[in-house]
């Protein structure tokens, strides 16, 4: 009797093993997971990016993607949502936020490095070009070059650069800066100056006196010689500004 309840002990607990091992194999099967891999997040970025910098006309290229490596999330339809730092313009290094989502819910929020290089047209000097010099066409070229190396503020247009004056030197091939030019006066405080007023087809002149210096474009002081009034004008050429009425 004893040898029985030994052999129905041995088999009730292999059976109970068998069990067990049944359902740990079953649990495994539904909560299988897979590697999130580089290729795919790769493609979501990229897409990102197409989606926000679309328009710019820029030509964007991920330079560097840099991920936590061994990355495994469950199977099934897998969504990935990307969220980029606030004041991010889609170029240059940056921290983002890979949110994967699988089958609806939230599974991974990862955090991703990036490097991307955006190429557009700007000025560039044609050579060396020292701090003072007034900006010629011959001075300047139009070329691409990538928006890290002109910090995101290049000058695009001749008409932007030309007859500006440099703050600093800049080098042979690099790209010209908006906060490196100034305008150059073409009228100084004191000068005597034509006032012109314009509105649906009425056109008033009076004569005036600067009480500030500008360049073209600039708003400066001036004060109307008949009301003896100090209005803001903006500057037309050397002789001439114009105010809106």
């Amino acid at each position: 009797m004893r040898l029985v309840n030994l052999i129905l002990t041995r088999l009730l607990a292999i059976g109970c093993l068998y069990c067990l091992m049944g359902a740990v194999s079953g649990h495994a099967a539904t909560t299988a997971t897979v590697l999130l891999s580089e290729q795919e997040v790769r493609g979501a970025v990229e897409r990102f990016l197409a989606e926000k910098l679309a328009g710019h006309g820029w030509e964007t290229t991920l330079r560097q993607l840099s991920m936590p490596q061994g990355i495994r999330v469950s199977n099934g339809p897998r969504d990935l949502e990307l969220i980029a730092p606030a004041g991010w313009d889609g170029w240059g290094a940056a921290t983002i936020v890979l949110i994967v989502r699988v089958n609806g819910a939230v599974e991974k929020n990862l955090s991703l490095r990036v490097q991307v290089d955006a190429r557009t047209e700007m000025l560039t000097a044609a050579r060396q070009l020292l701090a003072g010099t007034v900006l010629t066409e011959a001075d300047l070229l139009l070329q691409k070059h990538d928006l890290s190396q002109a910090g995101g503020h290049p000058v695009k247009n001749m008409a932007d650069a030309v007859g500006k004056k440099l703050r600093m030197t800049v080098r042979a091939g690099a790209p010209i800066k908006s906060n490196q030019l100034v305008s150059v006066p073409v009228i100084v405080s004191g000068q005597l100056v034509t006032i012109i007023a314009e509105n649906a087809g009425v056109r008033i002149t009076v004569s005036g006196r600067a009480r500030s210096a500008g360049g073209i474009g600039d708003l400066i002081r001036v004060q109307n010689m008949v009301s003896n009034k100090e209005i803001a004008a903006r500057i037309l050429d050397a002789s001439t500004v114009e105010v809106g009425f």
